[in-house]
């Protein structure tokens, strides 16, 4: 399965705008039908502003669910996962 990213883009557009204005990127990928969406904290990043993982995937799955994006799954990349992998 391949996943539409330009229409998983489009799904999260309000989730995407509301953790950039916290400071966060977002980057989305498709890791064989899993949509894996990866967090990168700005200089300004408020760290409290981010939601426990398993709330930001399941709103994440409602919002590509509504706009009829399948996947075999989403997986959410904080940037405290990055850095114990870059560690």
């Amino acid at each position: 399965m391949r996943i539409d990213l330009a229409a998983a883009d489009q799904a999260i557009s309000e989730t995407r705008k509301s953790l950039e204005a916290s400071g966060f990127s977002v980057a989305c990928a498709d890791t064989g039908g899993v949509l894996t969406i990866s967090l990168t904290a700005g200089p300004e990043a408020c760290a409290d502003c981010l939601v426990p993982r398993a709330v930001l995937e399941s709103i994440v799955g409602r919002e590509l669910a509504e706009r009829g994006v399948q996947t075999l799954g989403i997986r959410v990349v904080y940037p405290a996962d990055l850095a114990q992998h870059d560690g």
